[in-house]
């Protein structure tokens, strides 16, 4: 039996209102929230409706933390369990306060130190006093159900009880330009699936979901299943025949135990373009066959928002289960005979037993979630309410290929002056990425997708021929900031009225990895994480959890790019004085121990709490890892440079608490400092241990017995972080 997972509590924020309550009255009337936005300025009075939350919104951070902390609110006025876990979806995070910054020609890093993405979860992380990980999905506008789909699988593999779940976003010029002119805005507003439907609305809003592994006093539903695939197509337009979607949706309805018969209501991506509500109307007829059922898209209600529409959609359909109501799909009229499709124009209130609820994005992501009633248990859709098999399950991951590039090059340079104990920092160069690529295959990419696919191809070549990554799945701490920069100055200079619609499309965090799918076939699993100097080990813990749900080998990757105007401002651990660096790793993994092969598994992610005393901090660790000193010959440790004082007071406490002269690396020393060197450390790692050395941090030059044990990297920054590489 297939268990889930009980939604306790959810809170909602959106252009129809705040809370479940005054959501439902919503869509009972049918309404629609799109209006113009007033909180910031278009220089366009033409520019179209969107899916604005109404009134005034006043807290001490970026919009999109706040639209979270109210959706964060509800649920801690409903239950106080604290969560084990964040796992959320993001793909703004503080770029509309970071836009006049910029404007205003801001350089004090303090200023943006909620930019990133990941900060998102790790305010709502504090704000409900978790301490466990805070893990940010940029999937585009899959982001949400991806976020759920991921604490999911977090709960069934017993890493967590409690998960917080969803997705947040908010307005920005960039996205209401970015969408603008991609020419897939609705002047009239989003008509999902209509005959003369014209585009969408841009949107805003955020959905939050407290999942909970153990039966509560009142489930709201159970969040049964999901199913994550890609198209590998192309990097914005969908499949033409909706494979893709195909994909997800079958997959969500074979993980939730459940058949297309047994469907009651599909809440329907539905965004109001040309292609995707083609592609999607494809890829439902395909699969419900001959009958379907009631379906709608809400997007004409609420327009687009984003990451949080995964999130807000999840809310509804649970909505849908508890309270009995299809809503209608607002803004339809006229059927399209070409779609063989016909939504439900109006809300209908009867029971709905089960939904699935489908979200695709850009990079061809694509993820489904099924919600069904929490009374039902005839298939497999309710949680077990025992606490039966459920120890952790994630690792040991058997490293079959690995990679990196750095400033010193490819993997056989950059391993060669790591042995000698010499800095590998620096800017990757241009001619180690177009050595590895053709110039057809790049013609359009910026330097961070082009780093990644470089990656990716680097990482192909070690791996065994009839080895092919199923899955992707990557960590970059801040994303395409070449592409972020160069839309936004577009923009600037021209008054705010236009920019580049290539650089939108690439300047999304999980665009590089859309490209890796298309050169590699890849069409499970493609999930970006992204939460500054843990962004790697959240890939990695994402790939450990889901990674024993398909069974499949994956490429697990890890990189960011220097920007020499925006990485001064986002990384505080980047200084001018410094020198600049770059670059990433990546390893092809599969999901068990393979005899011979050296092993990831990742062992602890918490937060680094500053006002705790370092053996208190420490403690997590040592509780964890009992037989420290058995089983490593050396520690890795990374320390950003943001936090030094505390990682080095760490490092000096490690050796005391364990009783242990074990040799402790600092490899950031090597590496350089930016947001994803662990991915290097990672592959420095494995091949380390592969070789049985290391090289002596007290001797340049000079190299450490391993003795046949493993190596633990440790990340010292905001949060703390274990993961240990073993020999085969």
């Amino acid at each position: 039996m297939t268990s889930g997972a009980y939604i306790a509590a959810m809170g909602i924020i959106s252009a129809l209102g705040t809370g479940a309550d005054n959501t439902y009255q919503a869509l009972k009337r049918s309404e629609s929230g799109l209006t113009s936005v007033d909180f910031f300025q278009l220089n366009r009075p033409d520019f179209p409706k969107v899916g604005m939350v109404p009134g005034i919104i006043k807290d001490n951070v970026p919009r999109t933390h706040a639209l979270a902390r109210i959706a964060a609110g509800q649920i801690m006025a409903q239950c106080s369990r604290v969560p084990d876990a964040v796992v959320l979806g993001a793909t703004t995070g503080g770029m509309l306060t970071c836009e006049s910054l910029l404007k205003a020609k801001e350089t004090d890093p303090k200023l943006f130190q909620y930019h990133g993405l990941g900060t998102v979860a790790e305010d709502i992380a504090d704000l409900m006093g978790c301490t466990g990980p805070a893990i940010t999905v940029s999937t585009a506008c899959s982001s949400g159900n991806a976020a759920l789909t991921i604490a999911l699988e977090m709960i069934r593999s017993g890493r967590a009880e409690t998960v917080l779940a969803g997705g947040a976003d908010a307005l920005c010029r960039m996205t209401c330009f970015g969408f603008q002119s991609l020419q897939v805005v609705d002047p009239a507003g989003a008509r999902p699936f209509d005959k003369n439907r014209a585009g969408m609305s841009v949107a805003e809003g955020a959905g939050l979901l407290l999942l909970v592994s153990q039966k509560p006093e009142n489930p709201i539903a159970v969040l049964s299943g999901g199913g994550l695939s890609c198209d590998a197509y192309h990097a914005s337009s969908p499949h033409p025949e909706g494979n893709g979607a195909f994909d997800a949706m079958a997959k969500a309805m074979e993980d939730a135990g459940v058949t297309p018969g047994q469907i009651d209501y599909i809440s329907l991506h539905g965004t109001g373009t040309e292609a995707n509500d083609r592609a999607e109307a494809m890829a439902v007829n395909r699969l419900f066959t001959p009958a379907k059922p009631a379906s709608s898209s809400v997007k004409g209600a609420t327009g687009h928002p984003m990451a949080a529409a995964g999130a807000i959609e999840a809310v509804i359909s649970a909505i849908a289960v508890s309270r009995g109501i299809i809503p209608g799909n607002t803004g339809f009229s006229t059927p399209d005979p070409e779609l063989n499709f016909i939504p439900v124009p109006s809300p209908i209130q009867r029971p709905v037993h089960r939904v699935l609820s489908n979200t695709f994005g850009f990079g061809g992501n694509n993820a489904a979630i099924v919600i069904s009633e929490t009374e039902n248990r005839t298939s497999g859709t309710c949680p077990q309410d025992t606490k039966e098999n459920q120890t952790p399950k994630i690792g040991p991951m058997s490293v079959l290929g690995y990679a990196c590039v750095t400033g010193a090059g490819t993997t056989a340079e950059s391993l060669d002056l790591f042995y000698k104990g010499q800095s590998l920092a620096g800017m990757v160069t241009d001619k180690t990425l177009t050595d590895l690529l053709t110039l057809k295959k790049v013609r359009r990419m910026k330097r961070f997708s082009r780093l990644m696919l470089a990656l990716a191809v680097l990482a192909g070549k070690e791996t065994p021929a009839d080895i092919s990554p199923a899955s992707i799945i990557g960590g970059t701490g801040w994303g395409s900031l070449s592409e972020t920069w160069d839309f936004l100055s577009r923009l600037f200079a021209g008054n705010e009225k236009s920019s580049s619609p290539i650089d939108f499309v690439g300047s999304v965090h999980n665009a590089a990895l859309g490209h890796v799918a298309m050169e590699l076939g890849a069409k499970g699993a493609n999930i970006t994480t992204t939460g500054g100097d843990v962004s790697f080990e959240q890939a990695l813990w994402t790939a450990g959890i889901l990674g024993k749900k398909d069974h499949a080998p994956m490429m697990v990757m890890g990189g960011d790019e220097h920007h020499p105007d925006l990485s001064l401002r986002f990384d505080m651990s980047v200084i001018p004085e410094d020198t600049a660096a770059d670059g990433g790793g990546a390893l092809v993994l599969a999901p068990k121990a393979i005899p011979g092969n050296p092993t990831l598994t990742p062992r602890l992610f918490m937060k680094n709490d500053d006002r705790l005393e370092p053996k208190d901090a420490l403690a997590g660790l040592i509780r964890e890892l009992p037989d420290f000193n058995d089983r490593y010959g050396a520690v890795m440790a990374g320390i950003p440079r943001a936090c030094a004082l505390r990682g080095t007071t760490l490092v000096k406490t490690l050796s005391n608490a364990f009783s242990s002269s074990i040799p402790i690396l600092d490899y950031r020393r090597q590496t350089g400092q930016f947001a994803t060197a662990p991915a290097v450390a990672a592959v420095l790692a494995v091949d380390a241990v592969k070789n049985n050395k290391l090289p002596d941090p007290q001797f340049p030059g000079q190299c450490i017995d391993l003795q046949g044990r493993g190596i633990l990297l440790l990340g010292l920054g905001r949060y703390l972080t274990a993961v240990e590489v073993m020999p085969g």
